[in-house]
């Protein structure tokens, strides 16, 4: 046979069923996805071991048994006949160059498991044409692949062309190029790098399994676009160390070349549009590759935002958030090299434009998805405000958007299981329509953030604030007293804190401020540095020691005293809190949830609030597993609880304890003389629960002082912890799930709601590209004592 020809091509059909058709016999179910080429010199193991490389299958876990499709003379049908050694192979072969046979074979494989005895039919069809050639090339034999044996090379320009667009369509008709219909095209992406086994004597390009990064282009190679080819082209470039320029570009032709052609490398590729099929066709190759990339950096030229957003597709598509740090890792891992931020970033904007709806489609779109929220997820609350409110009109079937609030059931069914403590705060939103996120969030026995509560508003002002955080009230805070909300001393938060009508005011509710806020409006009036001082001052957790910082800071600045006088002392003073803010001083909490949703603050409304779900739903299950991998090490108090204690009993093994009444539990604590620090004396009155130092007050966890004194009466401290801390109460905090949206096939109908769209008052109108970081400020500045950092980014300033 060798002697008439040297090999064949033809596709492979993989992954499908045998079905059988009362007309035709049996046929497969599946379209082409892959290229092979069968030198007819191939004995059955060598079949064999090809079929495991096209079909990426593991022959040490995979049996392959091969059945051969022909056409039963007598009933005109096709069936099957099995394979089992090299003679089945050379009949096959030989139907080939049988002219009275069509120009096509169809071969089964069937995949069984290996000692499982489970089986699935893999459909293979190999739609071959067969070649002869007179040039002396032609009668060098092919070298298939390594791991199949034989050898060989292509045989011209021409043939390798001839390989392509002389195909067999649907029909099992031989056609032309010119006769080709656009759904018989097999366009390069229906198969991969690895159905490219032709290779070089000296190979250059190495091969790969990508469908992006094959062995080598050939003449004859379809592309849907000039995009594709250009694509694949860099792909191959980049995989293999290897730099090319574009020579000429427009949309009838494509030239490129090697990017070193002075130093004698001669690669060059032609491709043009072909008005037989309408697609980019590959019409002249040269090469390989002969030069060497002598330059030593982590880019590539050749790697682009389009290459890179081919790779980032799905982490973009799962998590809109998604860092950029893990999108270049991403690109590293895959491409070898480390782009740019540059182009991570374009990458990221080309593909938020493809996956998400426009600004414009997002608000539309936006009430069909929080009915969802609300279908699948129930309890979850949601709560409209639109233009047409304000201005007194009646609700037809188009209304303009201002402000929407969410709160998700698993988060409101959380807090009650959290520190009386609400954080809120407002972050800018970078879409084209302008806007501000307000987020409520809690903390819990793990001093971990929980986002509880969600708006999207035209602004930070009195309305939106009072809005706010009368639904906050009513829909998470409900009947719950005594919680502290700390801010800050925005004027829209103090007005809605002080309306008696939204139910903040105390007892119910108690509002505090930001150390650092009021450190930062001190340093807009006062020159000299003393930010720092002001934090200090805040942050001292007993009378004399504030009062000694107050004359200091006074000493150095009067008029301190006439800028604190409408400010009363609870409300930044730790001292003078009575225990309500739980020790928190800064703005870290807040900050640390904006931070996480940073990259997702620039996307059209819908996918930020969806962005926000899939954050909030991924908090829950790292925060579940956090607590049972304690509950298994025997923990009855979360880490942020048990860390404290044991710093603490560290420092009670040096107090000296004198009981001064027993029946009602008052002890005096004498610290211990540590060089210049100690020696101090405490008060601790275990029934009223309080110590003179106010960290027990403070913190709720029995500081240093209550612990020596228990152990000195063997009192078991832990019911002295607050409940807060506790692991059984922290489990109470994720109990409730969150529950999978569906496809939006199965989404419920949306019926009698109007169609939201965007108020063109709200359109950003700054000129220059839109910033992603606000400008920094007065407030942005290094406290000179060192925070501790917790694993949600807040800091922790206990002592």
């Amino acid at each position: 046979m060798a002697s008439q020809s040297n090999f064949v091509y033809g596709w492979i059909y993989s992954d499908g069923n045998i079905i059988s058709d009362a007309v035709e016999g049996v046929k497969y179910d599946r379209k082409m996805t892959r290229l092979v080429k069968l030198d007819f010199s191939l004995k059955y193991q060598d079949l064999l071991n090809l079929l495991y490389a096209k079909l990426w299958m593991d022959a040490a876990v995979y049996k392959l048994n091969i059945c051969r499709r022909f056409l039963n003379p007598v009933t005109n049908q096709f069936e099957l006949a099995p394979m089992y050694d090299d003679d089945d192979v050379e009949f096959m072969f030989e139907t080939v160059l049988d002219s009275a046979n069509r120009n096509f074979f169809v071969d089964y494989v069937e995949k069984v498991t290996i000692g499982l005895g489970q089986s699935s039919n893999e459909v293979v069809q190999i739609s071959t044409s067969h070649y002869t050639s007179t040039s002396s090339q032609s009668s060098k034999k092919l070298r298939i692949s390594e791991s199949v044996g034989g050898s060989g090379d292509f045989s011209s320009a021409s043939s390798s062309r001839l390989l392509y667009m002389t195909r067999v369509d649907s029909d099992g008709n031989s056609r032309g190029s010119s006769e080709y219909r656009d759904e018989d095209i097999p366009f390069y992406r229906s198969f991969d790098g690895a159905s490219m086994v032709a290779s070089f004597d000296e190979p250059i390009m190495q091969k790969g399994g990508n469908i992006l990064n094959p062995t080598e282009l050939e003449n004859g190679m379809v592309f849907e676009t000039k995009e594709d080819l250009l694509n694949v082209l860099k792909n191959v470039h980049v995989a293999n160390h290897l730099e090319m320029k574009v020579v000429k570009s427009n949309s009838e032709c494509l030239k490129v070349e090697c990017k070193r052609k002075t130093t004698s490398c001669v690669w060059m590729l032609r491709a043009r549009k072909r008005k037989s099929h309408n697609y980019f066709e590959i019409m002249e190759t040269k090469g390989p590759h002969t030069c060497l990339n002598p330059n030593m950096t982590q880019d590539h030229c050749n790697l682009n935002s389009s290459n890179i957003a081919q790779v980032i597709a799905t982490q973009i598509a799962a998590d809109p958030g998604v860092s950029d740090k893990v999108l270049e890792a991403t690109a590293v891992s895959h491409f070898g090299y480390r782009p740019s931020r540059r182009k991570i970033r374009h990458a990221r904007k080309k593909l938020e434009k493809s996956l998400f709806k426009s600004s414009e489609e997002s608000y539309g779109y936006l009430p069909f998805f929080m009915n969802a929220l609300q279908s699948f997820n129930h309890g979850t609350h949601v709560d409209w405000h639109f233009k047409e409110h304000d201005l007194g009109l009646p609700i037809t079937e188009v209304a303009r958007f201002k402000r929407v609030f969410w709160a998700f059931k698993p988060c409101i069914d959380a807090f009650p299981h959290c520190m009386p403590v609400l954080l809120i705060d407002g972050t800018h939103l970078y879409d084209k329509y302008h806007g501000v996120l307000l987020t409520a969030t809690a903390v819990d026995g793990f001093n971990h953030l929980i986002p509880v509560a969600f708006a999207i508003v035209e602004a930070e002002n009195i309305a939106s604030w009072s809005w706010f955080m009368d639904r906050v009230k009513k829909k998470v805070v409900l009947r719950r007293r005594d919680v502290c909300v700390i801010s800050d001393r925005h004027a829209g938060i103090i007005s809605a804190m002080n309306n008696p009508e939204l139910g903040w005011h105390e007892p119910q509710g108690h509002h505090r401020f930001y150390a650092r806020h009021l450190a930062a409006n001190f340093g807009k009036e006062f020159k000299g540095g003393l930010k720092d001082r002001i934090v200090a001052l805040c942050s001292q957790l007993t009378g004399p020691k504030f009062t000694m910082h107050w004359n200091a800071l006074l000493a150095i600045e009067p008029r301190a005293e006439e800028w604190f006088a409408d400010k009363a002392l609870k409300h930044w003073a730790l001292a003078f809190d009575d225990g309500k803010r739980f020790g928190i001083m800064t703005t870290n909490f807040a900050e640390s949830w904006n931070n996480a949703i940073k990259a997702s603050r620039k996307l059209p409304i819908t996918a930020l609030v969806k962005s926000i779900f899939y954050k909030v739903v991924e908090y829950f299950d790292q925060r579940r597993l956090e607590i049972e991998n304690q509950s298994i090490d025997g923990n009855e108090f979360t880490k942020h609880a048990t860390t404290i204690l044991n710093r603490w009993k560290k420092r009670a093994s040096g107090h000296h304890v004198k009981v001064f009444d027993r029946d009602t539990w008052v002890f005096e604590v004498t610290t211990m003389r540590r060089g210049q620090k100690g020696g101090n004396k405490q008060i601790v009155r275990l029934m009223e629960r309080i110590c003179t130092c106010n960290k027990w007050q403070t913190y709720h966890i029995p500081c240093s002082h209550v612990l020596a004194c228990c152990a000195n009466q063997n009192i078991q401290h832990t019911s002295l912890v607050s409940e807060w801390y506790r692991l059984d109460n922290a489990r109470k905090v994720y109990a409730t799930p969150f529950e999978p949206l569906p496809h939006e096939d199965v989404w419920p109908i949306l019926d009698g709601f109007p169609k939201v769209v965007a108020d063109d008052e709200m359109i950003t109108k700054k000129p220059g590209r839109k910033k992603s970081t606000r400008y920094k400020n007065e407030m942005d500045f290094q406290a000179s004592r060192k925070s501790k950092r917790t694993s949600s980014g807040a800091s922790s300033s206990v002592p």
